[in-house]
């Protein structure tokens, strides 16, 4: 505004009585002006200050990858099962509350040698995000996974829990496997879930554990604990 400051002294300079009302009136009906046009152009300009946000809603991967309003435990697991088919990072972690909290199985941890405690301790959403898009980036589009409920949740509880068996199938692209090779992950996971106010449910616990005759195979922790960074 310096420039303004010296246009009044100029006028003050060169007018007096009268004159100079009229010259200071005419001044400020110009900054008025001036600032009206700015008010409208930020109104006009898409994507000012002023434009209202957009409501949130399911996340938008593509029509490839279904997703459930998640008004119960089980439409979760189905969600998290499109997620992994299509590969939808988003559509995995809206899944998964923002408390989500993962636990490998001691055995799991203990066969990691030294690396076991930097591999699983204190696994937060951040690390499950980071293992995902990992495993996602150097695997073929179509994981499967099935889910067997060994025990049933109490859904008449704002927090519950549910065990189920897995299998977790990855046709492998890169990374320390060879192109075109599938694996098998199989174990029981312990799902503690959470309802929130809006009524619907998502995943703050996971506890990994070996299954009761694994066949040779790894679990998902171990999956997990080799994309942690």
């Amino acid at each position: 505004m310096e420039h303004l400051g010296q246009s009044e002294s100029d006028l003050l300079r060169e007018t007096s009585g009268a004159s100079w009302t009229w010259a200071r009136a005419a001044a400020w009906a110009r900054v008025a002006l001036a600032c009206l046009a700015a008010g409208v152009l930020l109104v006009a300009v898409p994507g000012c200050i002023f434009s209202p946000r957009d409501p949130d809603g399911p996340p938008d991967e593509g029509p490839d990858i279904p997703w459930v309003t998640p008004t119960d435990t089980d439409k979760v697991l189905e969600n998290l099962a499109a997620a992994l088919a299509g590969e939808g990072i988003s559509n995995y972690m809206d899944c998964l509350a923002d408390s989500f909290r993962f636990h490998v199985d001691p055995q799991d941890s203990l066969d990691a040698g030294q690396e076991g405690y930097d591999r699983y301790a204190l696994w937060r959403r951040d690390d499950e995000a980071t293992y995902i898009d990992g495993v996602f980036l150097d695997s073929a589009v179509g994981i499967d996974v099935t889910f067997t409920t060994v025990e049933e949740p109490d859904e008449n509880e704002d927090e519950t829990y549910r065990r189920d068996d897995y299998e977790l199938t990855i046709v492998w692209q890169s990374g320390d496997h060879q192109p075109g090779e599938s694996v098998t992950y199989r174990g029981q996971v312990r799902f503690s879930l959470r309802r929130d106010e809006t009524q619907l449910w998502s995943i703050f616990e996971w506890v990994d554990r070996r299954a009761a005759n694994p066949g040779g195979s790894d679990t998902w922790g171990v999956l997990r604990g080799d994309y942690r960074q």
